[in-house]
């Protein structure tokens, strides 16, 4: 028998040199797992005579695999508690800025926020449009009412008439001014307009300024007697949209924070946590313990992931029953 230690621990063991049987043999340690080669303790002779030489020590390698073990018994326990910490401490772990949920959110939220930036801004433009051709068309709409209702008004001078017909339309808070132009098209006969807190006022003068304009002819016997002018301003339609624009900023805030909270719970329900019980089992499984139950909860790929580690797990013991056999 030769005795030997591990490399990583330090755990001693006992075993039959004549059970090897080709060169670049190598055991697992029971304890901690590490891969030990069996070279520097044996001489392999052309005529498959065994001999033990000096025993030299073991420089641990981690990658390096089983290719064939060996019926070891332990006769001692490790040396330190310190060494035999030394696998653990080699496990991979995952930093917070690796984590499957961050870079997934990292991916999804700033996606969100370009689609809702995008379908906000055609929104914007489409219906600012609307907007603006509703106002032109009321505009023309109020216009031509006044050039037919105020033909008689206006041919025979009836200031009283005009002007009320004139402060009616006006209740309408989008029109911003009316006027009736005499016949040469210059002058204002007779007009209203809002003054900065948006009381009618009296007006006999041109409107300057950006507002969305419509203007009728009053014919009288086919001939033209003046014209009628109908400014609106979009102000309050502004107003109103702006605030349905702001809404639906908010809404696509509340959009971005449900997915990104709904994302997370899925992903952890559904991808993490599987894989962090089989990251558990198969640590576990790696030092030795062949007894866990390997469950296996779905039928899709995590499902199948925890199949190959149950049959990964059935091949293990089995070859290791078969050479403890040897």
């Amino acid at each position: 028998m030769i005795s030997i230690s591990c490399g990583s621990c330090g755990k001693n063991y006992k075993f039959d040199p004549k059970i090897i049987k080709s060169g670049n043999a190598k055991f697992t340690c029971k304890s901690c797992g590490y891969t030990n080669p069996l070279d520097p303790y044996l001489n392999i002779q052309d005529q498959g005579k065994i001999q033990k030489p000096e025993i030299p020590t073991l420089n641990p390698n981690p990658n390096s695999s089983t290719s064939q073990a060996s019926n070891l018994q332990p006769t001692s326990e490790p040396s330190s508690k310190t060494q035999a910490g030394q696998f653990g401490r080699d496990i991979i772990q995952v930093t917070w800025t690796n984590r499957l949920q961050i870079k997934v959110n990292a991916v999804l939220i700033p996606l969100i926020i370009v689609i809702m930036s995008i379908f906000a801004a055609v929104t914007y433009i489409t219906e600012k449009q609307k907007m603006e051709s509703e106002l032109q068309k009321s505009s023309k709409v109020v216009a031509k009412r006044l050039s037919v209702y105020l033909v008689e008004a206006f041919w025979s001078l009836d200031d009283e008439i005009l002007q009320e017909s004139l402060k009616s339309e006006m209740m309408d808070n989008n029109i911003y001014s009316i006027n009736l132009i005499d016949r040469s098209g210059k002058v204002v006969y007779l007009g209203y307009k809002r003054d900065k807190d948006w009381n009618l006022t009296s007006n006999n003068s041109s409107i300057e300024g950006s507002y969305i304009k419509a203007d009728e002819s009053i014919i009288k016997d086919s001939n033209k007697i003046g014209s009628v002018e109908v400014y609106l301003s979009s102000a309050f339609f502004l107003e109103q949209f702006n605030k349905s624009m702001y809404k639906l900023i908010f809404t696509a805030l509340l959009l971005i924070v449900a997915v990104s909270l709904t994302a997370s719970v899925v992903l952890n329900q559904m991808i993490l946590n599987p894989i962090r019980r089989l990251t558990d089992i198969a640590n576990k499984i790696s030092v030795g313990n062949l007894e866990l139950e390997i469950p296996i909860e779905s039928k899709d790929e995590i499902g199948v992931l925890a199949d190959a580690f149950a049959r990964m797990k059935v091949s293990m013991a089995f070859a290791i029953k078969q050479l403890r056999k040897r």
